[in-house]
């Protein structure tokens, strides 16, 4: 598990993406560089309580977070976190979690 996240930022404008994009809708570049963000706020928050195909799903809650730069990411949360709670973003098996900044 890392501590951070991964997202990919266009290296002709400087705009973050989350999951990678092939090209930029704002510059139209194709070129992008790996960077990590570790921190967001929660802006709001589901609850996924079936998934198809599956007999044991237990429920999940996951957010929309903000980054500090303006990026938004859904992730899973492991808390209680809540709208407006500051999280620390981690990523396993390529997907991204949060929970309560301690």
């Amino acid at each position: 598990m890392s501590d951070s996240v991964t997202i990919w930022r266009c290296n002709g404008c400087g705009i973050a993406f989350f999951p990678q994009r092939l090209l930029c809708p704002r510059c139209h570049g194709h070129e992008f560089t790996a960077d990590r963000v570790r921190e967001a706020v929660v802006e709001e928050v589901s609850v996924i309580r079936h998934m198809i195909g599956q007999t044991d799903w237990t429920p999940r809650r996951i957010a929309a977070v903000r980054t500090a730069d303006g990026q938004r990411i859904t992730v899973g949360l492991r808390d209680e976190s809540g709208p407006g709670t500051t999280i620390v973003l981690s990523e396993e098996e390529g997907a991204p979690f949060g929970q309560a900044k301690a």
